[in-house]
């Protein structure tokens, strides 16, 4: 599922800089011409580097995601494969975090929020390298233990190493590179929907106009500006309440609301602007898909069973 996310959202950034026809430069760009007085086409040459090269890191997670859905081993080539899918999802993580920083350096209003803003769309790629070809090495660094019961959650496939050693399997069912992802995504889903409720608690003037625009485009109910930012309070205040929900006592509840909600402020972009828009929200596509993969992990996770000894 996450690497599903992860995906979409680097189709997102080639749509936007690439491909779409409401072309926007990202703040990259932006801040190295103004801020940095670097050449228009060497900041441009830059950023549209940047756009392919996490486009094709998304096509490279395409592949070596399905070649993942084949129980794989600890051949030469198997194990180059998970250093490229490693390396595909921290390129895409390194390129979100230079986007959110650079929105941190140049935006005029709710700067000091944006690392908070973005933060989805960076951990979802930096959970999925954190899982991808994962195999916790039982005491002693002398066997390995299968994680089949987050593979899928994650695109990828239990790595299938005979043990070599009599351990106890059920106290390797949550591996320790599975729970820091997990609690990665958490504390990210909760900073995005906390830094997003205080800008709605705000009436940010953007969300107002996403409110207002697609009101016109498609219910046409006449809501006026009043309306909006008295939605935007209620709605700001769910999203602080559901963060810390999430944060504080990992709330089942509180991720599905993330899910249903992160979806529709994601598809609000297309809703305001159009299809042409559909950049935007690809490359907002986290968040909504961050709590899904979370509430999967919640709802499908096992207990470690007691081993009994077999004849």
């Amino acid at each position: 599922m996450l690497r599903i996310v992860v995906v979409i959202q680097c189709f997102g950034v080639g749509g936007r800089y690439l491909f779409s026809s409401m072309e926007t430069e990202s703040d990259v760009y932006g801040w190295l011409y103004f801020d940095c007085h670097w050449s228009e086409s060497l900041a441009q040459s830059i950023d549209n580097a940047g756009a392919l090269m996490t486009l094709v890191a998304g096509g490279l997670l395409c592949l070596t995601g399905w070649r993942m859905t084949k129980p794989m081993n600890e051949s030469p080539r198997d194990e180059i494969l998970r250093r490229f899918d490693r390396a595909a999802a921290w390129w895409v993580a390194l390129w979100m975090l230079l986007n959110a920083a650079a929105h941190m350096m140049r935006a005029a209003v709710f700067a000091e929020l944006s690392l908070a803003e973005h933060a989805v769309r960076y951990a979802a790629p930096i959970a999925l390298a954190l899982f991808s070809g994962a195999r916790d090495r039982a005491p002693g660094g002398t066997g390995h233990v299968n994680d089949s019961d987050t593979g899928d959650l994650f695109g990828g496939h239990a790595t299938k190493v005979a043990p070599k050693l009599d351990v106890d399997p059920g106290a390797f069912s949550q591996p320790r590179r599975t729970r820091v992802a997990i609690h990665v995504l958490v504390v990210a889903a909760a900073f995005t929907f906390a830094a997003h409720g205080y800008k709605a608690f705000e009436c940010y003037a953007p969300f107002t106009d996403l409110i207002l625009l697609s009101d016109m485009q498609w219910t046409d109910t006449g809501c006026t500006q009043t309306t909006a930012e008295q939605l935007l309070v209620v709605i700001g205040i769910a999203d602080i309440v559901v963060a810390l929900a999430l944060l504080l006592i990992r709330s089942r509840l509180a991720a599905f609301y993330m899910v249903v909600w992160g979806s529709v402020t994601a598809a609000s972009r297309m809703t305001a602007f159009g299809f042409d828009a559909w950049p935007e929200t690809l490359i907002r596509i986290a968040n909504g898909g961050v709590p899904l993969a979370i509430l999967i992990y919640w709802m499908t996770i096992r207990k470690p069973v007691t081993p009994t000894s077999s004849s």
